[in-house]
C-alpha cells in the first residue's frame, strides 16, 4: 500500500509538472471546465423557468442537484477521464505491453497515471455556487446529510469508475472504438438528473441509464432530505458489486490481450 501511494503522489506530481509546463492548455481547460459547469447551472434554471416541482424534486433541490453533479463529476474527471481518454492510445501504440512489464497492478497504472487539474477549478466554482445557493434559498441541512452525502458520493465515484472501466476494456479487443468514450461522456450527463425522472423507462434502457443517474441524485436526495431509501441500497450494492466484476472483466481481458507486436 505504501509503494502505491508513492506512486501515486509520483503521478500527481507528474500531472502538475506537465500542466504548468504548457500553461496555454491549462489555462484553456480551466476556462472550458468552468463554463460546462456554469452552463449546467443555467440548464436546469431554464427547464424549470415555468414549473416549481418535478418529478417530487422542487425547483430549488433540481438547482442544488445540478450544482452536486458539477462537483461531484469535477472530482471524478480529475481523478480518471483522462486516463481513460488514452485508453485506445495506449493498446493500439502497444504502450499498454509496456504497462504489463512494470511491477505494478496494470488497473491502477492504467486509470490513475494522469489528473486533471483544470476540474479541480470545476469543483471550486461549484462548491461556491452550492453554499451562496444554499444561503440565499435558506437551505438547512443536518450534520447528518452532510455526512452522508460525502459517503454516498464516493460510492457514486466508485460506480462511475467501474462503469468506464467495464466499457473501456472492450478497447483492448476493439481499440479503434473509439467513439465509447465519447458515448460515456455524453450518457455521464445521466447523473444530472433525478432518478425517478429516468424509472419509468424500459428495462433495456434502464440498465444502461440507471448506475448513472443514481451515482449523484441519490446522496443529493440524502442530503437535503436526510434519511436513507431504496436508491442508498441500489447504490451500495451496485458500487460494490460493479467494482468487482469490471476488475475481473479487466483481468480477463488482459489474460486474452495479444500484444500489439504480434
Amino acid at each position: 500500500m505504501k509503494r502505491y501511494l508513492s506512486l501515486y503522489r509520483a503521478f500527481f506530481k507528474f500531472s502538475v509538472m506537465n500542466f504548468t509546463v504548457f500553461r496555454a492548455n491549462l489555462i484553456n481547460g480551466i476556462v472550458s471546465t468552468v463554463g460546462w459547469g456554469i452552463f449546467q447551472l443555467i440548464w436546469i434554471r431554464l427547464l424549470t423557468i415555468r414549473t416549481q416541482s418535478a418529478f417530487g424534486w422542487s425547483k430549488n433541490e433540481l438547482t442544488i442537484l445540478a450544482l452536486m453533479y458539477v462537483i461531484v463529476i469535477g472530482v471524478f474527471h480529475f481523478l480518471f477521464t483522462r486516463n481513460f481518454d488514452r485508453f485506445s492510445r495506449i493498446i493500439d501504440r502497444g504502450e499498454l505491453d509496456f504497462m504489463l512489464l512494470k511491477p505494478v497492478n496494470p488497473q491502477f497504472y492504467a486509470t490513475c497515471f494522469i489528473f486533471s487539474l483544470p476540474n479541480l477549478a470545476r469543483v471550486f466554482i461549484g462548491s461556491i455556487f452550492l453554499v451562496l445557493f444554499m444561503i440565499l434559498t435558506k437551505t438547512t441541512i443536518t450534520l447528518a446529510g452532510m455526512a452522508f452525502f460525502l459517503v454516498l458520493s464516493l460510492f457514486g465515484i466508485i460506480l462511475l469508475y467501474s462503469l468506464w472501466l467495464s466499457y473501456s476494456t472492450l478497447l483492448i479487443w476493439f481499440p479503434r472504438l473509439t467513439n465509447i468514450i465519447d458515448f460515456l461522456y455524453t450518457i455521464n450527463g445521466m447523473a444530472r438528473y433525478p432518478v425517478e425522472m429516468l424509472k419509468g423507462l424500459q428495462y433495456f434502457l434502464l440498465f444502461f441509464v440507471l448506475p448513472f443517474a443514481l451515482t449523484i441524485s441519490t446522496p443529493a436526495k440524502v442530503f437535503l432530505r436526510g434519511g436513507l431509501d431504496q436508491d442508498t441500497v441500489i447504490l451500495i450494492v451496485f458500487s460494490l458489486g460493479l467494482f468487482f466484476i469490471s476488475n475481473q472483466f479487466f483481468k480477463f481481458a488482459l489474460r486474452h490481450y495479444t500484444s500489439a507486436s504480434s
